[in-house]
C-alpha cells in the first residue's frame, strides 16, 4: 500500500508540473512552440505514468513475493510439528514394541509352571511311597508265603515223624517180646561171657559238621534220653553229629525213638530224633538241600551255590530257605533275580 500511494503522489506531482508549464507556454510568442510543449509535456506525463505504473507493478509483485514467502515460512515452520508428529509416532511405535505386552501372559505361565512344580514332586513323593508300600506288602506276601510253607512243612513232617515213631515202637515192642524169649533159653554158660563187655564209644566214629534246622529243643546226657541235659539246641545252630553211633533207647519214657549222639558247645549229648538219619530229623549235613515241591526248597547252601543243580530251571514264585549257623534266610525268585529277607538268631 505505501508504494501505492508514492506513485500517486509522483503522478499528482507531475500534473502540478503540467499545470505550471502551460502559462509559460501561453507567453511564448508563437503556436508551434505551444504544440510542441504541449507534446512534450504528454510525453513525459506518459512516461511518468508508465513508471509509476510499472513500480506499481512491483510493488504488487514484491508484495505477493512477501506474502508468499511469509507463507512459505509457515508452511515451513508447521513441517517440523509434522516432523515431530512422525518422530512421535516412531518413538510410540517403538515404544509399544519394546513394551513387555507379551510378557506378562509368559510370567503367568512361568508363575503357573513353578506352581505345578511342587505338585509334581508331591506327586513323585506320592508314587515313591506307594512303590514302597507295595514293596514292604509282596515281601511280607512272600514272607508269609515263606512261613506257611514251611509250617506247612513242617507239619508234614511231624505228622511223618508221628507215624515213624508209632512203627518204631511197635518195632521196639516186638523186639522186647522177642528178647524176652531167647533170654529164657540162654544157658549159665552165655552169662559167662559178659564178664568182659565191649565198651560202647558212639563218639568214635565219623563226626559230620550239620546245622540243626528245626525249633529249640532239648539234649540228653544218656542214649536212654533219660535226663535232660542243662545245655538246649537251639535252632539254626553248628552241631557236629555221630550218624555211625545212632542208637534205640530201650528204656523210659522216650523208649523206641532214636538217640543221636552229639557235640554241641562243647559237650557230648544225645539228641531225641523221631526218624532215623539226620536231615529227617532236622541235621543237614554241609552242602545239602532238596526240594519240597517245584516251588519251595530247603537247605544249607543259597540258591545260587553252584552246587546246585536242579531237573528244571526255577519257576516265578518260588521259595529257597537256606540255614546257617546263627540265622535263616528267606529267598523269593521272580524273573531271574532272588530278593532276600534274613532272620538271625536271638542273643
Amino acid at each position: 500500500m505505501g508504494n501505492k500511494l508514492k506513485a500517486i503522489s509522483k503522478i499528482s506531482v507531475a500534473l502540478a508540473l503540467l499545470g505550471a508549464a502551460v502559462p509559460a507556454v501561453e507567453a511564448a510568442p508563437t503556436a508551434m512552440a505551444a504544440k510542441k510543449a504541449t507534446k512534450k509535456a504528454k510525453k513525459s506525463t506518459k512516461k511518468v505514468v508508465k513508471k509509476s505504473s510499472k513500480k506499481a507493478k512491483k510493488a504488487k509483485k514484491t508484495t505477493k513475493k512477501k506474502a508468499t514467502k511469509k507463507v512459505v515460512k509457515k508452511t515451513a515452520a508447521k513441517k517440523p510439528a509434522k516432523k515431530s508428529v512422525k518422530k512421535s509416532t516412531k518413538k510410540s511405535v517403538k515404544k509399544a514394541v519394546k513394551k513387555p505386552v507379551a510378557k506378562k501372559p509368559v510370567k503367568k505361565a512361568v508363575k503357573k509352571a513353578a506352581a505345578k512344580k511342587p505338585v509334581k514332586k508331591v506327586v513323585k513323593k506320592a508314587a515313591a511311597k506307594k512303590a514302597a508300600a507295595d514293596k514292604a506288602a509282596t515281601d511280607k506276601a512272600a514272607a508269609d508265603k515263606a512261613a506257611a510253607d514251611k509250617a506247612a512243612a513242617d507239619k508234614a513232617a511231624a505228622d511223618k515223624a508221628a507215624a515213624d515213631k508209632a512203627a518204631d515202637k511197635a518195632a521196639a515192642d516186638k523186639a522186647a517180646v522177642s528178647s524176652n524169649s531167647e533170654s529164657a533159653t540162654v544157658d549159665s554158660s552165655s552169662s559167662s561171657e559178659t564178664t568182659n563187655p565191649t565198651v560202647d564209644t558212639p563218639f568214635a566214629g565219623k563226626a559230620v559238621h550239620t546245622i540243626y534246622t528245626g525249633t529249640n529243643t532239648y539234649l540228653y546226657t544218656t542214649k536212654e534220653l533219660t535226663t535232660i541235659a542243662a545245655t538246649p539246641l537251639q535252632g539254626d545252630t553248628s552241631v557236629i553229629a555221630y550218624p555211625d553211633g545212632i542208637t534205640t533207647a530201650l528204656t523210659g519214657k522216650n523208649a523206641g525213638d532214636p538217640a543221636i549222639p552229639v557235640t554241641y558247645k562243647g559237650q557230648n549229648l544225645y539228641f531225641k530224633g523221631t526218624f532215623e538219619g539226620l536231615t529227617s530229623n532236622g541235621l543237614y549235613p554241609d552242602g545239602y538241600y532238596y526240594a519240597l515241591t517245584d516251588t519251595t526248597f530247603y537247605g544249607v547252601v543259597k540258591p545260587t551255590d553252584p552246587s546246585v543243580k536242579l531237573n528244571a530251571p526255577f519257576l516265578n514264585g518260588s521259595t529257597w530257605f537256606y540255614f546257617f549257623d546263627g540265622g535263616s534266610t528267606i529267598y523269593s525268585y521272580q524273573n531271574n533275580v532272588w530278593t532276600s529277607n534274613t532272620f538271625l538268631n536271638a542273643q
